[in-house]
């Protein structure tokens, strides 16, 4: 019976001799080309393509010649690949990339939105790219500060962001009846947004990057630029479409099996169009980029490339 163990043994050894060892940050490791697909894939390459690369790459990484490369050489060789076998477009996505993985400062990306744009799918999908673990949502927010706080005291954190009109107490300054729903909306931001900035700060003081998403992120409310030892990215989700925003409460509904049930929302939907009307103007008013969302492949593309030209806008200010 052949030993195992030996084969394993030389199997390793054969790999270490054939391929460099990658020095970076941690200990050296031979190349990888299923990491070096991955990185590719998260960069913005489909899978397929992703693989292709990794493979061309692998061979140039063979041939080197030398027992070890620096990260830096191996970012070299690939831009080189790139450059010969893929658009320019594509060589500044990854280029960006490789800048947004040097950055010596933790990234505090905020998205904002109405009702049913899609921002907790794409905060999930964006931290997955960028390898952040922390997500938060303004709606958990809202969720501990109605705890902690009766709602004689604050009554617009006892109803949904587009339902708290309904629970105003006081009278309006103006009689239309279609204000109070935007009225009850700016009571309620303004009062999670005491908690979205203690997260914020918490993050920062840390060094943790970190994805806050929610319809409480009003931009003027919430002031991230402040932090200058961070990377904050603040953008507004907004689908223009009113078919294509309801067809999300659908697609929603059915996702979660009727969890999330869509009959209320479209009962409420004026009410969350006239605060979507209202986040987009102040985000116009204030210069926070307006993402359009009702093709989330889209909008994935468009936050990923502003976060990566904010990276590379940051890069020279670095020690």
């Amino acid at each position: 019976m052949p030993d195992l163990r030996f084969w394993r043994r030389k199997r390793s050894a054969d790999v270490d001799a054939e391929f460099p060892r990658i020095r970076g940050r941690g200990p050296g490791l031979p190349y990888s080309k299923g990491r070096m697909a991955q990185t590719l894939m998260l960069s913005g390459f489909a899978a397929d393509r992703a693989y292709q690369l990794a493979l061309l790459i692998e061979r140039e990484v063979a041939s080197s010649g030398t027992p070890e490369m620096s990260s830096d050489q191996l970012h070299e060789l690939v831009e080189g690949v790139l450059g010969r076998e893929d658009t320019p477009a594509m060589l500044a996505r990854y280029h960006g990339w490789h800048r947004l993985a040097r950055l010596d400062r933790p990234l505090v990306l905020l998205m904002g939105g109405a009702t049913g744009t899609g921002k907790s799918s794409l905060a999930t999908e964006i931290a997955y790219r960028l390898g952040i673990s922390r997500i938060v949502s303004t709606d958990a927010v809202r969720q501990v500060m109605r705890a902690a706080f009766a709602p004689e005291l604050m009554p617009a954190l006892h109803f949904s962001s587009f339902e708290a009109g309904d629970g105003l107490k006081i009278p309006m300054p103006d009689p239309d009846a279609t204000d109070r729903a935007i009225y009850g909306f700016i009571q309620q931001a303004e009062q999670v947004a005491v908690g979205a900035s203690a997260i914020i700060d918490r993050a920062v003081m840390e060094g943790l990057s970190t994805v806050v998403e929610g319809v409480h992120l009003v931009p003027g409310l919430i002031t991230p630029e402040r932090h200058q030892t961070a990377m904050a990215v603040q953008v507004m989700l907004a689908i223009g479409d009113e078919d294509a925003h309801r067809e999300h409460f659908m697609v929603r509904d059915f996702n979660s099996g009727g969890i999330r049930g869509m009959e209320r929302y479209l009962r409420r939907f004026g009410e969350i169009r006239r605060i979507q009307d209202y986040l987009v103007g102040r985000a116009e008013r204030l210069g926070v980029p307006v993402i359009e969302a009702a093709d989330p492949d889209d909008a994935l593309v468009d936050v990923m490339d502003l976060i990566l030209e904010r990276a590379g806008a940051l890069e020279p200010a670095l020690p």
